[in-house]
């Protein structure tokens, strides 16, 4: 496997997605490896990256054979070689400093690794009877039969729209698919477009579409890759926004606790229109506004890939603020915020799987100098 091919199933794997065959492959391909096959030039800090290397090779020779401890030994692995797949991408290992690299702080927390764990593939549907399906707990296969197309929930977890030849499908059959704080899900419309959606986000959509245009409503995070049709335009309606495009992939964030919506195009082309404000994004630019400032501010985005990190099983974070980092946090991990204190205004830099345990977590936190305490399902922010 190449190196786009590793990251996009390791992405899968930490994001709770990957089938049975896709998470043998990685495990095949890590054991493989067993740090014969990575060159100490491909790291920035070989020194370091080495000991972690031959940690995990040690972890791999003496794999126990009990079922409890072959669970913990591919938590480990997994959560390695993730670490050791970002070193040879970013060249880097995994961490989480200040942006003045001004030192690096011992852990000092406590946590409560049983109340708060990190979120995974769940989802609700809201079918157009108004029944409720909760994919987490529903059984692979189809869900249901409205108007001609059937919804069904595959193998590896996806929820797929599909026209079963019967031709009377029409418009008026909405459904909706939503994510709780701790959640995420992936789905494919009829029309073949790709729809991720992060926590505590939603989409709302027609089975069929049926007219001049393809129009989904949408709340939250969520990243689109939107099947071509040029005589059918795809339209994403936000409170604040429409956004039009013929086939493309863009990213919109559109919390409502977020001082800005931002839409971020990653190729094709979007037309966005904010009140009675236009902007057309080219691949790489982002446009930002909201609804107290006048017009669309539109600008060139370094690394497309932080973006939709999320979407790939990880926190990254680019000069964010203390408050922007606690926010994607809160939503993944389904866990309150509070802060013990004045809020230190510092900016912050780093990528954390986001399947790790609470516990690792904050220790990673810690490290950059943010001290956390975590109680049921709260994390309380301390100052020094």
């Amino acid at each position: 496997m190449n190196t786009n091919e590793i990251k996009y199933l390791i992405g899968k794997y930490n994001s709770q997605t990957a089938t049975p065959e896709e998470k043998k492959l990685v495990e095949e391909w890590y054991e493989r490896i067993n740090g014969a096959d990575l060159n100490q030039n491909q790291f920035e800090d070989s020194k370091v990256k080495k000991q972690i290397l031959n940690q995990v090779s040690s972890r791999i020779a003496n794999k126990a054979t009990t079922k409890t401890k072959q669970i913990k030994l591919n938590y480990t692995l997994f959560f390695k070689a993730a670490v050791i797949l970002i070193a040879l991408i970013a060249g880097s290992y995994i961490y989480f400093s200040k942006s003045d690299r001004s030192g690096v702080l011992t852990p000092s927390t406590k946590t409560n690794k049983k109340t708060i764990v990190p979120g995974g593939n769940n989802a609700v549907l809201l079918l157009a009877d108004g029944s409720q399906i909760i994919l987490n707990k529903t059984s692979d296969g189809q869900l249901a039969n409205q108007s001609g197309v059937e919804v069904i929930k595959t193998k590896s977890g996806e929820l797929l729209y599909r026209f079963t030849g019967n031709s009377n499908a029409k418009a008026g059959a909405i459904n909706t698919v939503s994510t709780p704080r701790g959640g995420q899900y992936h789905l494919i419309l009829v029309d073949g477009t790709e729809v991720w959606l992060n926590a505590n986000s939603s989409v709302k959509f027609p089975t069929a579409f049926v007219g001049n245009e393809r129009k989904v409503e949408i709340t939250g995070e969520v990243y689109f890759e939107v099947a071509k049709n040029k005589t059918k335009p795809f339209i994403v309606h936000t409170d604040q926004s429409d956004i039009k495009v013929l086939g493309t992939h863009f990213n919109v964030n559109t919390y409502a606790d977020e001082a800005y919506e931002r839409t971020t195009l990653l190729e094709g082309s979007v037309e966005i229109k904010h009140g009675d404000k236009k902007a057309l994004l080219k691949p790489g630019q982002q446009a930002s506004f909201n609804g107290k400032v006048d017009g669309i501010n539109v600008s060139e985005i370094e690394d497309l890939e932080a973006v939709i990190a999320w979407k790939n099983g990880y926190f990254q974070f680019e000069k964010s603020d203390l408050p922007a980092v606690m926010r994607q946090i809160s939503r993944w991990y389904d866990a309150d915020v509070i802060y013990n204190g004045k809020i230190p205004a510092k900016q912050y830099t780093g990528k954390i799987p986001r399947n790790v345990n609470v516990a690792k977590l904050i220790e990673m936190l810690a490290y950059s100098g943010i001290h956390c305490k975590v109680e049921y399902n709260q994390i309380t922010v301390n100052p020094k």
